[in-house]
């Protein structure tokens, strides 16, 4: 858009909005269209209307009407308003305590009995909730959902009626409004030119980009937080609908059912009303002519990461439709479609031919699908209320095993106990614990134990977090390779965070509390006048302390155990030597952090590690990793000072002046060395670090620098260092070795510093992952000698025995850390985060003896 086309724009939506806002009562009451507003119909190719734009649309429809309620639930990561708009009738909207008050009930079926739910079922309304465009890029539901929303509060013909008094519908209009933002400022920078539609070279979210929607149990980003805890976990929806975007060479849009393999965890119920409503929506789009419409196609409902909703008595319809060049069109002829949506098929009766695919066309078909779903859930209302309640009662009225999960409160690291129950707590799961001692299945356990009892609610949920998954062996063909899952196979929170959890199955009787918040463990700062160091244990929050005063004071690590009057202090434990000020910082830090800090008062004739403020570059690419998103994250978290390193600064080399430590997050060799093709992007965004690039990092590491590279990043150090290491998965086909991204066993080698914190045995999480055979350096984890699956899916195990997934390698001056597996994955891996942290600290630590 010109700048005057701009400004004119801008005093035309201002003119627009003091109209209706007040100034021009005549108009008030008038409810204004989106293109009224926006200056062009919603869809038009070309045209996008920004977060902005979309947010003052939607006060003005709050403003104009009394069928729609637009609510900020909080603030988005980049500090943007977060909103959604409840819809329902007038009437309604007059007593949405009362219907709010019953799905409350219907979700928890001690409250209430059969005779109560009975009346609430038939005078309460189906709560549905569509979710926009959490894929930013994907932006055609965004657009849409202001024309959805002006054509529920501007109609009164009977199916609209019907659904108004009928439904309560939650729109969250945008689910990413930053990504929204950014993509549409992208796109408007090079409409017209050679580059119009093309990727933006950064992830449209500040860490995670894609992996949003894959953040539905552990919840660490601010937007997953707020639509669970403030809309979801508020209304208990019956449906919720999730609107994507895919591909442009297959089917027009997908719906459910979904391929096999369900979760186990979820109700048969909520199974069967997922391919109904699926169904019903492919039916309708059919009925009004619009081809392309598949089901039972590719996307399955395996992983709780993005499917909350399924284990909350609540179907998930994902919707997927072919994408274009963001808003510009798009021709594709016939003989470029993928071959199974070129005939008829169960999956697709009506195939489309080909042609002009258009932003306004992604429009339709999701405004359409989202019209049958409004329309199912209003003529089905009593169904889908009697369904919820009969699933949540099935949940409460549980017998069969297992019947509990056990939490020990004497854990190694009880910060990453806290956590993980308080991430239970955010899905409503119901956390007790012991008053007494007791036992079960033939094993004791003390007073203060916290027990998940599963005859609760959302009891399935909770374990299909606590329980090992058993990934099932569905094959391309009788005898071929595992069928490629959509994502992971292995979610087992306890194995992610490294905390120890028993499942019991037989029941068993305990003195008992519900514990409604989980609080973290405090800290303690325990001063002695005569202290000479204060210690502290080498946990994830005890490098948060270290971050806070290493520079600041003589920081250290024991690099062989020191026995006191306390008992023994392990290899890696933290340090700082004892100064005056000192004790502020210290009683400051224990009241932030659960981190106790101890005193040592004699001589301390050990060895150890000198530690000192790490200069930390982190690699970033224009290929917008979200790898590297997430380590920048895990990275602000624990208050790791960092520098991205662009491409250029990688070719400008002198690498050595700028940083001591760079990490390589989780990318393929091809992307770091090439980048963005020339030509795709423009000129500014393309090349990865090129040839020149890998020798300024070579001469970095030898002239005594340490370079980490994480999981499929390892390849690059392997390959273009010529280390005298070997991926042995390397050519392998998946009938050979093949991990879906799995829970694995590794031993690890203690007493060194980059094991410092763990034991003998360490879950890993193993995706893509290389698997190293070495002829030089040394190994710090290795697989054991049988399978080490924890949870999930192995093929080919044998490869694994004995074969490192970290190493240690000597390179001039430096050395090279090879991370072989996803260390920080997706902000879960709280069990194995220290790895990373342990191979920062070690990369400028300094062996001595302390004195």
């Amino acid at each position: 858009m010109k700048r005057n086309d701009s400004r004119l724009f801008l005093f035309g939506v201002l003119g627009f909005c003091l109209l209706v806002l007040g100034l021009a009562p005549e108009l008030k009451a008038k409810i204004p269209k989106p293109e009224d507003f926006l200056g062009f119909k919603v869809g038009t190719a070309r045209r996008l209307a920004d977060m902005h734009q979309i947010i003052e649309y939607f006060k003005l429809l709050d403003k104009a009407s009394e069928r729609i309620v637009v609510q900020e639930a909080g603030k988005t990561t980049l500090g943007n308003p977060f909103i959604y708009a409840l819809i329902t009738s007038e009437k309604n909207q007059r007593e949405l305590d009362r219907y709010q008050e019953w799905q409350q009930k219907l979700a928890d079926p001690r409250r209430i009995s059969d005779k109560d739910a009975k009346e609430i079922i038939s005078r309460g309304k189906a709560v549905v909730m569509i979710n926009c465009s959490i894929h930013a890029s994907e932006i055609g539901a965004a657009q849409m959902s202001m024309e959805l929303a002006y054509n529920l509060v501007s109609r009164d013909d009977p199916v609209t009626r019907a659904i108004l008094n009928n439904v309560i519908l939650l729109l969250i209009p945008m689910h990413n409004p930053d990504g929204i933002q950014m993509v549409v400022e992208w796109y408007r920078k090079y409409v017209g030119t050679k580059y119009e539609g093309c990727r933006m070279p950064w992830l449209y979210h500040k860490y995670v980009g894609h992996d949003n929607n894959r953040d539905w149990y552990m919840f660490t980003q601010v937007e997953s937080r707020l639509t669970v805890e403030k809309i979801h976990n508020v209304w208990h929806p019956q449906i919720v609908v999730d609107m994507h975007q895919m591909g442009r060479n297959g089917a027009r849009l997908f719906v459910p059912p979904y391929v096999d393999p369900y979760e186990p965890n979820v109700d048969p119920i909520i199974r069967q009303e997922v391919a109904m409503m699926g169904t019903f929506i492919a039916t309708e789009l059919t009925a009004q002519g619009k081809a392309g419409v598949i089901h039972s196609h590719r996307f399955d409902a395996w992983a709780p990461a993005r499917a909350y909703h399924h284990y909350h008595g609540a179907i998930r319809i994902l919707t997927e439709a072919a994408s274009v060049k963001v808003a510009t069109p798009v021709n594709i002829p016939f003989d470029q479609l993928a071959p199974e949506v070129k005939k008829p098929s169960v999956k697709m009766p009506l195939p489309w031919k080909g042609g002009r695919w258009t932003l306004r066309d992604i429009v339709e078909y999701d405004l359409a699908a989202a019209w049958a779903v409004l329309t199912n859930a209003a003529r089905l209302r009593k169904h889908w209320l009697r369904n919820f309640y009969e699933i949540h009662k099935k949940a409460v009225r549980r017998q069969e095993a297992p019947f509990a999960f056990i939490i020990p409160a004497s854990q190694k690291d009880k910060a990453a106990m806290a956590r993980m129950l308080q991430t239970l707590q955010i899905g409503l799961v119901e956390i007790h614990q012991a008053e007494e001692s007791f036992s079960a299945d033939g094993y004791s356990y003390p007073a203060g134990s916290y027990i998940v009892f599963l005859a609760q609610p959302y009891g399935g949920y909770a374990k299909a977090l606590l329980e090992r998954q058993e990934y099932p062996e569905i094959r391309e063909y009788p005898g071929g390779p595992l069928k490629t899952p959509y994502d992971v196979v292995a979610h087992t929170l306890p194995l992610l965070m490294g905390v120890e959890v028993i499942q019991v199955e037989k029941p068993f009787s305990v003195k008992a509390k519900l514990i409604n918040q989980i609080s973290l463990p405090p800290g303690k700062f325990l001063k002695t006048p005569e202290a000479r160091f204060y210690f502290w244990s080498h946990s994830g929050d005890g490098f948060i302390a270290l971050n806070k005063l290493v520079g600041k004071y003589d920081c250290f690590w024991l690099a062989q155990p020191v026995r006191d009057k306390e008992g023994t202090w392990p290899a890696g434990t933290m340090l700082v030597r004892s100064t005056p000020r000192l004790e502020d910082d210290l009683r400051r830090l224990a009241a932030e952090l659960p981190v106790e800090f101890k005193p040592f008062t004699g001589n301390l004739p050990a060895d150890v590690y000198a530690l000192r403020p790490v200069r930390l570059g982190i690699y970033k690419s224009w290929t917008a990793s979200m790898d590297e998103g997430w380590l920048r994250w895990v990275m602000e978290q624990f208050k790791f000072p960092y520098y991205s390193l662009m491409d250029k600064d990688i070719r400008r080399g002198q690498l050595r002046e700028k940083v001591d430590v760079l990490i390589i997050p989780d990318m393929n060799e091809k992307n770091i060395i090439e980048g963005l093709a020339e030509g795709t992007v423009p000129p500014e965004y393309t090349g990865g670090i090129g040839e020149i690039g890998l020798r300024n990092i070579r001469d970095f590491v030898r002239a005594g620098g340490t370079l980490i590279t994480v999981n499929s990043a390892c390849r690059l150090a392997l390959n273009k260092f010529f280390l005298q290491v070997k991926d042995v998965t390397q050519g392998l086909d998946r009938k050979e070795f093949f991990i879906p991204g799995s829970i694995l066993t590794v031993l690890a080698r203690e007493n060194h510093p980059l094991t410092y914190g763990f034991g003998r045995e360490v879950a890993i999480m193993f995706r893509r992952s290389p698997v190293f055979q070495l002829e030089e350096g040394q190994s710090l984890l290795n697989y054991p000698l049988n399978n080490p699956l924890l949870s999930g899916w192995v093929n080919g195990a044998k490869i694994l025995f004995g074969r490192s997934a970290l190493a240690e390698i000597p390179y001039g001056q430096g050395k090279v850390i090879l991370i072989g597996f996803p260390v920080y994955y997706r902000g879960q891996a709280h069990g194995t985060f220290r790895f990373l942290f342990n191979a920062i600290y070690y990369g400028v630590a300094d062996r001595q003896q302390l004195k």
